[in-house]
């Protein structure tokens, strides 16, 4: 894969691409591979993130103990992955002697936790940023050992963001500084730049965290500091597909998909990229590549400014754990004072709001309930019962259908409804641009309406298209 060695890309590796020492082993092959300037982002080891939330809950309610042993399986298997990676004895000491250091500092945070007995967001994040700390550790360490001219660098000191805790956004003017001091030296010296994903700092250095699953992001906000001419998203699917595999075992791989499609389905549920990846990318008209760590035989999924094929539906996608607001406003408000309370009331609980639909009389808000951020949507109910009439209907699903100029394709809606002939949407919704179309409905039909919108838009219509590939293997993990 030799190339112009001048040129920069940036290369994430997700938690299943580096949950163990052979995973890990297999990442530096795939980085060695490339004859090019390198920053290398990598996410904590799998299920690493999860537990450390949990860890902060326990001590959160005094379970000391609880948080402690769970701590001490998490870091015995960073121990067991600089064993088995790491030979050197001097920097197999020097990796180990990292890991007991984040292990003393995550066992005061415990104690600390445990006495005030309140779990912010703010603590939360501070417990967070471990996850990737202690794998960018052992892959650091692994990478020399391996003879590679690697140089490990903290994201806090790069990427700086608001303060707005576990789903913080970059600054990137003073990134941009701080990538330029940094980053860019260690580049022209010929080193590969390891970095961690998901994490930044605030300007005064306070650990924040920007979501689940925004390595991707971190990935290319690199890409964006370093002006990189691609951006490649290590995962464990073969790219992007045409529907979750797990519900649809045939469903295709796409060869490529324009940015502004991708993030609409990664706004509407798609796993496979964190839906503020597109941003940075698309502003500097960086490609992304969606690639499979595990299967480096597949040619992946090209995200770019492109579009090949318009007039064609790519993928159909869904989210589960919908929650929908029916408002009608209190006869007594006219209606620019109920919309300011109204607004007032959203910005208070920070919701995360997919589609708001209003009338003159109604509005119909979907909200996506997310554990990561929870809100209290009782309180959400109390205030909004203030200034109308509310009703919050829980256990609905957002499904998605995602290419360019939908609103172009011939007998499109009809077919939709042709192929469902019971279903009962809540709400059809066209997005704001032609590249989305949404239902809402029951989670029972869930399963049901996907196989049926996939029969009908791929596999009766799009055979013979070069932009569906099938897959090269079956065990896809993860809706694409």
């Amino acid at each position: 894969m030799a190339a112009d060695k001048n040129s920069v890309i940036v290369m994430k590796f997700g938690g299943t691409s580096v949950q163990d020492s052979v995973s890990i082993k297999n990442v530096i092959n795939i980085v060695k591979s490339f004859d090019k300037k390198k920053v290398v982002v990598v996410s904590a080891i799998a299920k690493a993130t999860t537990a450390l939330e949990n860890i902060a809950r326990f001590a959160a309610d005094k379970k000391v103990s609880e948080a402690e042993q769970l701590l001490e399986e998490i870091i015995n298997r960073h121990y067991v992955i600089i064993d088995e990676l790491v030979k050197d004895k001097s920097l197999k000491a020097a990796a180990a002697e990292r890991i007991t250091e984040f292990h003393r500092q995550i066992t005061e945070l415990i104690k600390g936790l445990s006495i005030i007995n309140e779990l912010s967001l703010r603590i939360l994040d501070a417990f967070r940023v471990f996850g990737e700390l202690m794998s960018s550790n052992c892959i650091y360490h692994a990478m020399l050992n391996e003879g590679l001219d690697v140089e490990l660098i903290s994201s806090q000191e790069v990427i700086k963001t608001n303060n707005d805790f576990s789903r913080a956004y970059p600054n990137f003017e003073l990134s941009q500084k701080n990538a330029d001091r940094i980053v860019k030296p260690l580049l022209e010296k010929g080193k590969i730049v390891l970095a961690q994903g998901f994490m930044g700092s605030t300007e005064d250095g306070i650990p924040t965290t920007m979501g689940r699953e925004s390595s991707d992001f971190s990935a290319a906000i690199y890409g964006s500091l370093t002006d990189a001419e691609e951006i490649q998203i290590w995962t464990d699917v073969d790219g992007v597909l045409t529907c979750d595999p797990n519900i649809i075992p045939g469903a295709l791989k796409l060869q490529e998909i324009s940015f502004k499609e991708m993030e609409e389905l990664s706004n509407f549920g798609a796993k496979v990229l964190h839906k503020n990846s597109v941003k940075p990318a698309l502003k500097k008209d960086i490609p992304i590549k969606i690639l499979n760590s595990k299967n480096t035989s597949s040619t992946g999924t090209t995200v770019s400014s492109r579009l090949s094929y318009p007039e064609v539906i790519k993928s159909v996608t869904y989210k589960k754990n919908i929650i929908v607001l029916r408002v009608k406003p209190k006869e007594s408000l006219s209606q620019f004072i109920f919309w300011e309370m109204m607004l007032n009331i959203l910005s208070k609980h920070k919701p995360q709001i997919d589609i708001l639909l209003s009338s003159n009389n109604a509005l119909i808000i979907v909200i996506a309930e997310n554990a990561y951020t929870k809100i209290h949507y009782d309180e959400l109910k109390n205030e909004f019962d203030e200034i109308s009439e509310c009703e919050i209907v829980k256990d609905k699903v957002l499904i998605t259908l995602v290419g360019s100029d939908l609103n172009s394709i011939n007998n499109f809606e009809q077919s939709i409804f042709m192929c469902n002939p019971g279903i009962k949407a809540e709400s059809v919704i066209f997005g704001f641009n032609p590249h989305s179309f949404s239902l809402l409905v029951n989670v029972s039909e869930c399963e049901g309406v996907l196989k049926n919108l996939h029969r009908e838009f791929f596999e009766m219509r799009e055979k013979g298209s070069e932009l569906f590939e099938k897959l090269t293997k079956t065990k896809e993990k993860d809706i694409a």
